[in-house]
């Protein structure tokens, strides 16, 4: 269960607020967690593969970015750390001697485990606020060894925006791109799938591993991937994945009645995305 390796620090006096979060799984036993922390606090990603590590919340100061919710941990960021750290050397996600990008960062963990994994390069990037950037680049100090620190770098990226430095430096670059939660506003959806295209390496083995909850609801998910293959992107996989590991087929629509809000938040989709290979005319 992804909600069994987040562990949550018990405060030295813990308020009214603290106990009655604490509660909430006595009280809602069916319910599922799909966010974890509070800002200002930490968590613990309890991995098999790396143990403890602990990763602070940021504390945003501004509304319009405490709206984009990069201050908690999500599921879908433990998910996709657990298939980076996952042992398996068939793995479709191995990022060993990879170049990697994480986008929409929030806490930094699925570019830390990469780091850890043995990818050659990583960065971890989400939009520029400063107290965001700084609580990963704090992540990222805490849980990566000093003689692996000078793999990882820290960089503002606002989705869509291509022309900076490190956009402009890093163009066709990763050979790995990681997502995850990114696609609840479908507002974003063109920016973030042209990001991914912009920064995706020509190599052919390069691939975008995006993992979103179905939490905010199915046809923002469903719309994303029609924007991505806008964009030049395509589905080479992809599959849904329980809290507890079950996985089944992706739809884009399911019964409302079979998939109401608590079920829903039981769900994530994981796609794994390539550019699209387009056929060459043929010679005369």
């Amino acid at each position: 269960m992804l909600s069994s390796l987040i562990e949550h620090p018990s405060p030295s006096n813990p308020g009214a607020e603290d106990v009655f979060f604490s509660a909430l799984n006595v009280i809602s036993p069916d319910d599922v967690s799909v966010m974890h922390g509070d800002p200002g606090s930490s968590v613990i990603y309890k991995s098999k593969r790396y143990g403890d590590l602990e990763l602070s919340l940021a504390e945003l100061q501004a509304e319009d970015e405490r709206k984009l919710f990069g201050q908690y941990l999500w599921n879908a960021g433990v998910l996709l750390a657990e298939y980076i750290s996952c042992m398996d050397a068939e793995k479709k996600c191995a990022v060993k001697n990879e170049r990697v990008l994480e986008l929409g960062a929030g806490t930094g963990l699925a570019g830390i485990v990469s780091v850890l994994a043995g990818a050659e390069q990583v960065a971890i990037s989400d939009y520029p606020a400063p107290e965001l950037l700084s609580n990963i680049k704090v992540n990222a100090e805490r849980n990566i060894p000093a003689q692996l620190l000078g793999k990882v770098a820290i960089e503002s990226h606002k989705w869509g925006a291509v022309t900076d430095e490190f956009s402009s430096g890093r163009a066709q670059y990763f050979t790995r791109i990681l997502s995850a939660d990114c696609l609840w506003s479908s507002g974003q959806h063109h920016s973030l799938a042209k990001s991914m295209l912009h920064f995706l390496s020509f190599d052919a083995t390069a691939r975008v591993w995006v993992v979103a909850g179905f939490h905010t609801g199915r046809a923002a998910i469903a719309s994303f991937f029609e924007v991505a293959g806008e964009e030049g992107l395509e589905i080479e996989e992809i599959w849904e994945r329980d809290n507890d590991g079950g996985e089944r087929e992706w739809v884009k629509e399911r019964d409302s009645k079979a998939e109401d809000v608590t079920e829903r938040k039981k769900w994530l989709v994981v796609a794994i995305l390539r550019r699209k290979v387009y056929s060459l005319p043929m010679a005369p």
